[in-house]
């Protein structure tokens, strides 16, 4: 936090936090409470960017309800710390940020063994 403070004393240039929430974890008005008072302890020039989770087949951790979210803002926003929240897109299609890397590690792309075989195969036609 340091760093920060001092990045932005030097550069005039605010420093954005990204804060990824996750129901019943981190996204209570409480912890909301306590990220401004860290932020305001530190001095100014500081932004946030709430992240809601995107569900992942296979995660303890769940969404946030959009009132959560929304809680979450104004009491960041009361207490004068900007945040915005990033928009998801694709989480209908499991395409959101976070999903499509959990599709792959399911199923990845063709392993060395298939891909040793058809060299083996070019090798013998030659």
């Amino acid at each position: 936090m340091k760093d920060c403070r001092d990045y932005f004393l030097e550069t005039r240039r605010r420093v954005s936090f990204e804060y990824t929430l996750l129901a019943g974890v981190n996204d209570s008005v409480k912890h909301a409470i306590e990220l401004a008072e860290l932020l305001h302890e530190w001095g100014r020039g500081h932004h946030v960017n709430l992240i809601p989770f995107n569900p992942i087949d296979g995660s303890e951790y769940k969404r946030p309800s959009k009132k959560s979210v929304f809680a979450f803002v104004s009491a960041l926003e009361s207490r004068k710390v900007t945040a915005s929240v990033r928009q998801t897109r694709g989480l209908d299609a499991s395409a959101a940020c976070g999903q499509l890397r959990n599709e792959f590690q399911k199923s990845p792309l063709l392993s060395g063994s298939i891909n040793q075989e058809s060299h083996s195969e070019v090798a013998l036609a030659s």
